[in-house]
């Protein structure tokens, strides 16, 4: 016979409600478990005492408050039959109150205050888990339990909401997960709130047997809450129109990602190569000061590292080009092809045209003409070898038979500014004919800033309008060539955006499937549980993990000799010369190095090129000593954090101490 099927709270809790028709009993229950042995704890309450898991009933906790009494009842040794039979027929006497409420604070007392807190669910690292809990009954007398068929045709699972507001003073409703082909998303439910959402994740449930009060078996269904998902799900974006409304679809499209790729490999490095152009300047020419001989080794130095850094980011520009926008590469490698051109791509490759270098380059040997960025671009891609091939810094020669570029082409816009007085290092390559800032975003720009920051921030508002004209160069009518994920930093700015000021509430709902039905019987939800939010790693209200971090004990040179050296760190040849080169490096030399002229001393590194000997480059495997390593570790930790105690005042609350009397290093007259 067909009865028709409804999910329940867990049949343990029935007794608390008074009543089938009790709201409560609908919900499902979240129990909370506070050891790393919690599956062992609710399967020994399942078998020895059923109704204790209303103990672990889900409530507002911090650490602050005194922890409650839970019954743990793992058989750690085997007991006596009697044993067991008393063990189930225990009563602890405690009223049984029914589950927590749907609203969304309850009134604790912590510390003899008053608090409102809302349910917040706690992540493994704070030593907290949560179990989703519910009962699948036929709707007959006594609420039999619905056996599954087996085969796969039935399941079930529980999916996980997220309450947000459609707009402002709206009530929350219901946003479910969706995963599809087009990324995930908040999708806005609407009001079938009982019904599963085309492509809602849908999370495992598990079956677990216990014998009721008056004998009979019955099976509860049972999941694992994903609390350590937290940075995950809010970090999607929300979808507040509901489908079929003509809604803007929540995931970035294939030129949304193209467009962050662009900012990632080219627009955002170019813009930092122009800040740290103005801090080399601001360095080799300070104010007040007469023409500076001695700087010019330094403006030659700054000039080299611009350099070799433009090149880069002028490879990574060309292949970008490359590959997402093949009808401009094909001009910019034969301007002969121009024509072709129209519109966006067009006004692309003409900015590309009319961007030229000064001649003048006293600082490098490299023999100089006119070119303009269409042009760099086009020969930087035949010393790609030479670029990533290079085991030192430039201008130190490449080795192995490779070769720098054999042009200059500084990406630093800061028109008519030269890096010193003696050489014209920093020449303009952004023109402001083509591409230049908006009013706004002129007057968005810092009062505070200085001339030369104010000059170096109009070409990055600049650079930021070359972004949308790559983006709008972007045929869409072609096949799109396969682009990097979006950024984890600008899924959560969008996140943000449609989620701005969201405290991030969600309830849970048990899902039961018929998987062979389709929409003739859709799958069947369960009440909502009691609202909870997710505690992000570092709470201040999350309980502590205890954790210990051992240290050596005999600290002196006799007894730190005594551990063994089994701590390997693999290091190249490339890395093993730069670390040769930090090694020759003490404090005062630090010092110097920030030091303003004539006080400054620029830091010894050589060409940073590989270890070598006679007959080859070296790399090298160093055995080390853990136990010094912690001791190293430690002693570091203190000295920064009291020097950012300066700016935080965090001292009082960093550590406490406790003595430990005759917790000795090492007793008088132990020699082994």
């Amino acid at each position: 016979m067909n009865h028709n099927v409804t999910w329940q709270s867990p049949q343990p809790l029935w007794s608390r409600f008074g009543s089938t028709t009790a709201p409560d009993q609908a919900q499902p229950a979240i129990l909370r478990f506070d050891s790393d042995e919690y599956m062992e704890q609710v399967l020994a309450a399942l078998e020895h005492d059923p109704a204790s898991l209303g103990d672990r009933i889900a409530r507002p906790e911090t650490w602050r408050l005194p922890p409650g009494v839970e019954p743990d009842l793992i058989e750690r040794m085997p007991l006596p039959k009697l044993a067991k039979t008393l063990a189930r027929l225990r009563k602890d006497g405690a009223p049984r109150s029914a589950l927590a409420a749907s609203t969304s604070l309850q009134a604790v007392q912590q510390n003899s205050v008053a608090r409102n807190l809302p349910l917040k669910l706690y992540q493994p690292a704070h030593q907290r888990y949560y179990l989703v809990a519910a009962n699948l009954v036929c709707a007959q007398p006594g609420l039999p339990d619905r056996a599954l068929a087996t085969g796969g045709s039935e399941q079930v699972g529980f999916v996980i909401r997220r309450l947000l507001t459609p707009g402002a003073g709206a009530e929350r409703v219901e946003h479910a997960f969706v995963k599809d082909t087009s990324g995930a998303r908040w999708q806005r439910v609407g009001d079938a709130t009982g019904a599963l959402v085309p492509g809602e994740e849908l999370l495992p449930l598990f079956s677990m047997g216990f014998t009721a009060d008056n004998g009979q078996r019955r099976r509860l269904h049972a999941g694992t809450v994903p609390v350590g998902r937290r940075e995950e799900y809010m970090s999607i974006r929300a979808q507040t129109a509901l489908a079929g409304d003509g809604g803007v679809a929540a995931t970035p499209s294939a030129i949304s990602a193209r467009k962050e790729q662009f900012k990632m490999e080219v627009s955002e490095p170019w813009k930092n190569i122009v800040r740290t152009a103005v801090v080399a300047h601001s360095r080799v020419n300070p104010p007040g000061e007469g023409e500076i001989p001695q700087l010019a080794a330094q403006a030659k130095q700054a000039n080299e590292q611009l350099q070799g850094q433009s090149w880069l980011v002028l490879l990574d520009f060309a292949d970008y080009l490359a590959t997402h926008l093949p009808r401009v590469w094909a001009c910019v490698d034969n301007p002969a092809l121009s024509g072709t051109l129209s519109g966006a791509p067009k006004a692309l490759f003409d900015w590309l045209s009319s961007n030229e270098t000064l001649p003048s380059a006293a600082w490098t040997g490299i023999p100089l003409s006119n070119i303009t960025l269409r042009e760099a671009l086009k020969r930087i891609r035949g010393a790609r070898a030479g670029l990533e091939g290079a085991t030192s810094l430039y201008p130190s020669a490449p080795g192995d038979g490779l070769a720098w570029p054999d042009f200059t082409y500084l990406l630093v816009g800061l028109r008519g500014v030269a890096l010193n007085y003696n050489f014209d290092g920093l020449q303009v390559s952004l023109a402001a004919k083509a591409v230049t800032p908006d009013a706004a975003d002129l007057d968005a720009l810092s009062p505070q800033l200085t001339p030369l920051q104010l000059v170096a921030e109009i070409q990055a508002a600049a650079i930021d309008k070359l972004v949308q004209m790559v983006v709008g160069a972007i045929d869409t009518t072609q096949p799109a060539q396969p682009a990097p994920a979006v950024p984890f930093a600008a899924r959560l700015r969008d996140a943000l955006v449609t989620t701005q000021g969201d405290e991030g509430w969600f309830v849970l709902r048990c899902a039961y499937v018929r998987c062979d039905c389709g929409p003739l019987k859709p799958a069947l939800l369960s009440a909502p549980s009691s609202r909870f939010q997710l505690a992000s790693f570092f709470d201040s209200d999350a309980p502590a993990r205890p954790i210990r971090i051992a240290l050596p004990f005999d600290t002196t040179p006799a007894g730190l000799r005594k551990h063994n050296k089994n701590t390997a760190f693999v290091m190249s040849d490339v890395l093993c010369g730069q670390v040769q080169r930090a090694k020759g490096l003490g404090f005062i030399d630090l010092v110097l190095s920030v030091l303003p002229w004539p006080f400054h001393k620029d830091l010894d590194t050589g060409g940073m090129g590989p270890c070598k000997s006679p007959q080859a480059n070296l790399g090298m495997i160093c055995s080390l000593s853990l136990p010094i390593i912690t001791i190293c570790a430690l002693i570091l930790l203190m000295i920064i954090v009291s020097l950012l105690d300066l700016i935080f005042r965090w001292m009082p609350f960093f550590a406490i101490c406790f003595p430990v009397p005759k917790l000795k290093g090492k007793d008088k007259g132990d020699a082994s």
